[in-house]
């Protein structure tokens, strides 16, 4: 599809559902005040999780974990008193890169205590970073700490996220 023909669909989802009463909560999520989808919200807010039987993903803030998908795999580890797990350790960077990532989709957008949190130091690169989404309107900060996009951000969301990535 072409890009212009996709940035038109996706404006006109926006201002149409928008009218109907929908927020447009996650980049491509609209639901009613208050009434998100808990279970993604979660995700999109880095709350960590559980994740039970085969195929299930946890994550706790630094380690993001998945259990192997074959249910009689699974089992068998089990009955040997097995966790059938594969696990990865994120580095600070990742941290921050999928925080900026996530973060920018949703109403709630960035936090800078959040990213201080993660390592003070990506805190001046983000603030530094971000300058020119400010400047050319693709990104707010309406109370001075939470970094949102725009109308016109959520159409460079990706870009904009991946500007702001520490390498």
């Amino acid at each position: 599809m072409q890009e212009e023909k996709a940035t038109e669909q996706f404006e006109q989802l926006m201002t149409t559902l928008e009218a109907a009463g929908y927020v447009h909560y996650e980049i491509s999520n609209f639901g009613k005040p208050n009434h998100f989808a808990r279970h993604n919200s979660n995700y999109w807010k880095g709350v960590p999780y559980l994740g039970v039987g085969p195929s299930a993903h946890a994550y706790n803030g630094k380690v993001r974990s998945w259990n192997v998908a074959n249910n009689a795999q699974y089992l068998k580890s089990l009955n040997d008193n097995i966790l059938p797990f594969e696990e990865e350790l994120l580095s600070p960077t990742q941290c921050y890169n999928e925080y900026v990532m996530i973060g920018l989709r949703t109403i709630w957008g960035c936090d800078l205590s959040a990213i201080e949190q993660i390592d003070p130091n990506f805190q001046l690169h983000f603030k530094t970073s971000i300058q020119p989404f400010i400047a050319d309107g693709s990104v707010v900060t309406p109370d001075g700490a939470h970094y949102v996009l725009t109308r016109k951000g959520k159409l460079l969301a990706d870009y904009i996220a991946m500007t702001l990535f520490e390498a």
